[in-house]
């Protein structure tokens, strides 16, 4: 049985909550069921997606984006596509929310082909995503849950407050920067 992995990495550009799930389902699987429009609606919202703009933003130095929206019960929850790599990732900017990704990694896992689906929420500097993981954070873990039992696995239920007192006290972590030294400044002591 799986069980989402909550925390809070600092990097050079911000902090992300980053949730991480193993799901015992190959990547192919996941990823279409992660992007099919109508059965989103079981584990989120159905969502529209609307043609690629040539918009690159007020610099001209932006990737072209596309214009998505999910369709929840009582509203519209406008957004759009910053990047996408097939079986890869997803990277959404929601009016609402801000930069949410989720990207998945394939894991050789006890049932065969597994994969590992990292989400993240980022935010500006650490006190920022400390508020978010705990306003957001239940939600999220709730719709990765939902997402898991959407695909057939089995995931143990969580509570309310269980969520609310998971994600009101994550640890930080500092981002590899690839160089072989953590980002600057990412220091649980100044969290």
């Amino acid at each position: 049985m799986s069980e989402p992995s909550p925390r809070l990495v600092t990097w050079e550009n911000g902090t992300d909550l980053v949730i991480e799930l193993l799901l015992a389902r190959d990547v192919e699987t996941v990823w279409n069921a992660l992007t099919d429009a109508e059965t989103a609606g079981t584990w989120f919202a159905p969502f529209r997606l609307g043609e690629e703009t040539a918009d690159t933003g007020d610099d001209g130095d932006g990737p072209a984006s596309r214009p998505l929206t999910f369709e929840l019960e009582d509203a519209d929850l406008d957004g759009s596509v910053l990047s996408c790599d097939d079986y890869d990732h997803v990277l959404l900017e929601l009016e609402a929310f801000g930069v949410l990704g989720i990207r998945l990694l394939p894991v050789e896992g006890d049932s065969g082909d597994e994969s590992l689906l990292v989400f993240t929420h980022t935010a500006a500097d650490v006190e920022s995503a400390r508020g978010q993981a705990a306003d957001f954070g239940p939600m999220w873990d709730t719709h990765l849950r939902l997402f898991a039992r959407a695909l057939g696995i089995d995931i143990a239920e969580a509570t309310e407050p269980e969520l609310v007192a998971a994600y009101s006290d994550l640890s930080l972590e500092a981002a590899d920067t690839g160089d072989g030294t953590d980002s600057a400044g990412a220091d649980e002591d100044e969290a």
